[in-house]
């Protein structure tokens, strides 16, 4: 007899023992659902947080944690993105969004009483530049004028933004001590007009800004004078009190352990009356079996960021408190346009029309992941039909191929497609090739490398294709569209484009027709700036593959655990409904026998 995964044998537990080969009768829900009587969330996210300091924490579970201790100028509505008030009451722009103007509220305070100026953000910004590399999502600052100076030899930043002994510290209206001094306060752009009042200087107009600044490495981390609050040292010593540890969200830090930590409502908190939850446990599990295992019994409120399994999922699907959303994170092929052939537009068209997105996502991804026609996800550019796409269309790919003067791929060479060493990534690189080869009678040789080798040989410029990705930190499509395909280029694992265009060189530029790149070598064509994606649609230096989905499960007397493209939650909404019931006249579901 076949033997079930461990998580398999999980989900079948609840049933009987032929439940995963028979038809059967089951619940609407998955698991046991018993009401808590008090108002505390119990989640396993993935882990539990370990890191709590808004520069350094680079994803879930640790950016779950400081969204809820920390608040930003604004905050993301969970349900639509939009940004809403946080720190600030209401912010204007002028000079055509090249400045913003923040208006912070005056009840807003840090947990230990003292009041959050706008020299607290000023200050924080500063921070995460003169981190650089550490923070790593510091270059969403890069369009702060003055964020890209470069330190000079006897300039270092000091752990935590702290100024060497003997130094004169930033106040807390905003001076600036030495740490910082590779960002003089004359260049920096982020400038505390008095305690309440925040102006901000763009390299480029940003329409979008109040809603990039509701990323967690935008919010203030405290600076206290004599009771100055390290986050680095309390993250790298797992013993440290929790007592002194200084934070201005809905939330603050209450016990922390090496599988648990817990944050209570605070008590300093200007909405606190809005925070409904008196208590966030994570709750840290080995495993996504262990997770749904402890979901199962009730244990656990809500499991996410867990490796569910593709045949568990097709289970789960049936449940109501089983999510399924698309996340924004995009798998994208990237062409080396500097060479031929791909330094034609038609053929790298034809590439793209040859790619049968949506049975890689069914067959060959298992439905695990989305068919991705265009860059951004739907819901995050909102341009639904007035957007170029690149369906499955072979008789185009072979139309476009054939203009291009290679008839039935005929002449044309060997393609060199790079790929980092990971199964699914071969398996789907195989598929792709398999594609190209059936639509377009083109041969594909498929690189397999560590990641090392695979940075060098991207930077290097030796390949034809490379499997890239990027984890949207932002809603903003200008910042996604640099983040692709400008100098900032990064991924899920790191990386970078050394002669894209730069946020600072993209500034002033209305049109792709007006852009320039300056890292181009003399001699070199120039590419236009990619501000948007219809650019990039345009353009096409890459042909999108698929987004990511994200899971999760939540109990049904969970209220405002809402989901969204960025995959955060907002803990200041949720809500225990101790009063729900299972509903009186629920149907049942069927768990079909298994093929």
């Amino acid at each position: 007899m076949r033997r079930l995964p461990p998580l398999l044998f999980i989900l079948c537990a609840g049933f009987s023992s032929s439940a995963c080969f028979n038809d059967v009768e089951g619940e609407l829900y998955y698991g046991r659902v018993v009401v808590p009587a008090a108002q505390e969330f119990r989640w396993s996210d993935g882990g539990v947080p370990r890191v709590f300091d808004p520069a350094l924490a680079a994803a879930a579970p640790d950016t779950d944690a400081v969204r809820a201790m920390y608040e930003g100028l604004t905050e993301y509505d969970p349900r639509t993105l939009a940004p809403v008030s946080g720190v600030a009451l209401q912010w204007e722009s002028s000079e055509a969004d090249r400045v913003w103007t923040f208006h912070l509220r005056r009840d807003a305070r840090w947990s230990n009483g003292e009041q959050v100026t706008a020299g607290d953000f000023v200050r924080s910004w500063r921070r995460v530049i003169s981190l650089a590399d550490q923070a790593p999502h510091a270059k969403l600052l890069n369009n702060i004028e003055g964020a890209r100076q470069k330190r000079t030899p006897n300039e270092s930043a000091q752990p935590g933004g702290s100024p060497p002994r003997g130094t004169n510290n930033e106040s807390r209206s905003g001076r600036t001590g030495s740490n910082t001094a590779s960002v003089s306060e004359t260049q920096f752009g982020a400038v505390a007009v008095d305690d309440h009042i925040l102006r901000v200087r763009l390299a480029r107009p940003d329409k979008s800004f109040p809603a990039l600044v509701a990323h967690p490495v935008f919010r203030p981390v405290y600076d206290g004078g004599e009771v100055k609050q390290s986050v680095e040292s309390f993250d790298e010593n797992a013993s440290a009190s929790v007592s002194n540890f200084v934070t201005n969200g809905a939330f603050v830090l209450s016990s922390r352990e090496p599988e648990a930590v817990v944050l209570e409502r605070a008590r300093n908190y200007w909405d606190r009356e809005a925070v409904k939850l008196q208590r966030v446990r994570f709750v840290g599990m080995r495993n996504a079996e262990d997770a749904i295992a402890a979901y199962r019994a009730g244990e656990v409120d809500a499991v996410s960021n867990a490796a569910f399994e593709p045949l568990a999922l097709k289970l789960l699907l049936p449940y109501r408190d089983f999510r399924r959303e698309t996340f924004g994170a995009v798998t994208y092929y990237h062409f080396n346009t500097t060479r031929p052939p791909f330094d034609n537009l038609q053929v790298r068209q034809a590439f793209a029309f040859a790619l049968d997105r949506n049975r890689l996502s069914r067959d060959v991804m298992s439905g695990a992941n989305e068919p991705a026609t265009t860059f951004l996800p739907r819901a995050n550019n909102g341009k639904e039909g007035d957007i170029k796409t690149f369906e499955f269309n072979p008789a185009e790919a072979r139309a476009l191929l054939k203009q291009s003067g290679f008839p039935e791929g005929r002449g044309f060479p060997v393609v060199k497609l790079i790929v980092n060493r990971n199964d699914q990534q071969r398996v789907v690189a195989e598929a792709v090739a398999a594609m190209w080869r059936s639509v377009l009678r083109i041969e594909t040789e498929i690189v397999v490398k560590s990641w090392e080798d695979y940075e060098a040989i991207y930077k290097a410029g030796d390949y034809d294709l490379v499997r890239r990705s990027l984890v949207m930190q932002t809603t903003d499509e200008t910042t996604n569209m640099l983040l692709m395909f400008g100098e900032e280029e990064t991924t899920d694992e790191g990386g970078g484009n050394e002669q894209g265009t730069s946020f600072a060189q993209a500034r002033d530029r209305s049109s792709p027709s007006e852009a320039t790149n300056e890292n181009q070598s003399v001699g070199q064509s120039v590419a236009p700036a990619i501000l948007s994606e219809s650019d990039a649609l345009a353009q096409l230096p890459a042909l999108p593959v698929s987004f990511a989905s994200s899971y999760a499960l939540v109990k049904p007397y969970v209220v405002r655990f809402d989901a969204n493209l960025l995959d955060a939650p907002s803990l200041k909404n949720v809500s225990i409904d101790t009063a729900w019931r299972m509903p009186q006249h629920d149907t049942v579901i069927r768990v079909q026998r298994s093929r």
